[in-house]
């Protein structure tokens, strides 16, 4: 995943976090503190990364085209 695609990420997260809170974008309310409100973290990131890693060790058990070109 590039870096480009985590920041997007992490911005739509962020920006979940907020509407779930119903948190105005012009309000000057940073992030730590919007986390900090909802006694959440961060975990879109590590979710998508988890599920990247299982989906590669399941294709690698199989015997398929994608298993060969791995």
């Amino acid at each position: 995943m590039s870096q480009a695609d985590r920041k997007r990420l992490e911005a739509m997260e962020m920006w979940i976090w907020r509407r779930m809170e119903k948190i105005s974008l012009v309000d000057r309310i940073s992030n730590k503190e919007v986390l900090q409100g909802v006694n959440g973290t961060k975990t879109m990131l590590n979710a998508v990364e988890k599920r990247k890693y299982v989906w590669l060790g399941h294709t690698l058990r199989q015997e398929s085209l994608v298993h060969d070109i791995t």
